[in-house]
């Protein structure tokens, strides 16, 4: 049953839903599969509006406006010196190091940021181009920090939502940011922001008092952690391809290249159990995804030599003729064969350094029916996932006891972990998610009388 808004909306993200190739047969859609765009997809099917999002694909600018499933999305394009600097350089080497307290890998820059704000204000624009006073707003995450204000200097008055969804570090450390206040005073300029958790959610507001920003009684904030799509979790799982009764223990990781995400400290604990447990060779294979991102920065090609030596040094310590302890996987698998390693696996090894919610966890436990989540106490997630083992991803000694006592849990203690973790992400699913924020935007607007 899809969800049916009083108002109109607009959506605002850096990514589009999907983007096109050219191809001798017809341009060929590439789909973004995250599950922020799932949500909004699946919302937009149901209310009608508009996505205003970044045309990148390669050949988006021959479908700048199109109407899709029901909803308009109207695209923005940016030139090759603003795209280095909005994406490479602000977004990517300030903003992101920043947000995930990684103080040694922000470039500071001035001039990257004047991009930034070029590229925020042709959102702005498109925004302006695609709305009626009845619209709600809905923007969408750190790229998009300088949209509130510069909707505001336009004197557009409508109803605005900003939703976070990255870690808010603390105000000190925020506050290190030359443009600290001037972002957080744009992002204070909505009528409802929302944090996956209450710690970012008390981090903001801590900001707001450090900088001095006086915000008006209209800003309303909640924590509401994103969920996932249960029922195509619920569907894949009874299509995926059934799980073998396997010799060895079978750990499972996906993620982005990423130095946020605690790969090294992985290949550290595996290890570190191998070198102390003898009799666990040969019982464990760790089958690591790591799909490709953001190529091309120094920092992640620098992260991807790290990681395949890390590998590669392991398996060449510990690995016979017929087993390797560690399997590498460097690509995007198809979704499909995501769920499968999901039902197949025994151990999901969900350990960021920092993350804002982490929605893997939660699709490893959709899916899964006899499998223990090892998840790092500084991911999102973390707050609402009671029946993890929870672990602080810079101990390697507790990240690879906890690998060893997953392997070793009882039945029965596995199965009272997972029903307390299946039912709340069954309930806390994307639907709820954009439901509950939605209606609390229509609520206050009508309270408020804007």
């Amino acid at each position: 049953m899809y969800y049916k808004s009083m108002k109109k909306i607009l959506v605002v993200t850096s990514r589009a839903p999907f983007s096109y190739r050219y191809a001798p047969g017809g341009d060929v859609r590439i789909y973004n599969v995250g599950g922020v765009a799932t949500a909004l997809s699946t919302m937009l099917k149901g209310t009608g509006g508009t996505w205003v999002c970044w045309g990148d694909g390669k050949n988006d600018m021959a479908h700048q406006e199109e109407t899709t499933d029901g909803y308009k999305i109207a695209r923005v394009f940016l030139n090759k010196t603003e795209k280095f600097g909005f994406y490479n350089s602000y977004s990517n080497r300030v903003l992101w190091p920043l947000f995930h307290y990684f103080r040694n890998n922000i470039h500071f820059d001035s001039t990257a940021f004047k991009y930034y704000y070029i590229a925020n204000e042709k959102f702005a624009k498109k925004i302006k181009e695609n709305i009626t006073p009845d619209t709600i707003i809905w923007v969408h995450d750190y790229q998009l920090m300088m949209i509130p204000s510069i909707l505001r200097t336009m004197d557009i008055s409508n109803y605005i939502i900003f939703s976070w969804h990255i870690p808010w570090i603390s105000p000190e450390f925020f506050s290190i940011l030359p443009e600290a206040k001037f972002l957080a005073q744009s992002i204070s300029k909505s009528n409802l922001v929302t944090f996956h958790t209450r710690l970012y959610e008390k981090n903001f507001f801590n900001t707001l008092e450090y900088h001095e920003i006086k915000v008006k009684n209209r800003l309303k904030t909640l924590a509401i952690p994103l969920g996932i799509d249960k029922n195509f979790f619920h569907l894949s799982k009874t299509m995926a391809i059934k799980p073998k009764k396997e010799k060895a223990s079978i750990i499972f990781s996906i993620d982005r290249l990423d130095y946020t995400k605690g790969l090294l400290q992985r290949v550290k604990a595996i290890e570190k159990i191998l070198s102390y447990r003898k009799d666990l060779i040969g019982k464990l294979v760790y089958l690591m995804n790591v799909t490709p991102s953001r190529t091309g920065i120094p920092e992640y090609d620098e992260i991807k030599e790290q990681l395949e030596m890390e590998v590669g040094r392991v398996n060449g310590l510990y690995s016979t003729t017929s087993w390797v302890p560690i399997i590498y996987i460097y690509r995007k698998i198809s979704q499909k064969y995501l769920v499968s390693l999901y039902a197949r696996s025994d151990i999901a090894l969900i350990t960021p350094l920092m993350d804002g919610l982490n929605l893997v966890s939660k699709e490893f436990v959709a899916t899964t029916d006899k499998g223990v989540l090892i998840l790092s106490k500084f991911a999102g997630a973390a707050e609402y996932m009671d029946g993890a083992l929870i672990v602080n991803p810079n101990n390697i000694n507790e990240l690879a006891s906890a690998i060893v006592r997953a392997m070793e849990m009882d039945g029965e203690e596995k199965m009272s972990r997972l029903k307390r973790m299946k039912k709340d992400v069954y309930v806390k699913n994307s639907n709820w998610w954009y439901k509950r924020i939605l209606t609390t935007a229509e609520r206050q607007w009508h309270v408020s009388g804007e």
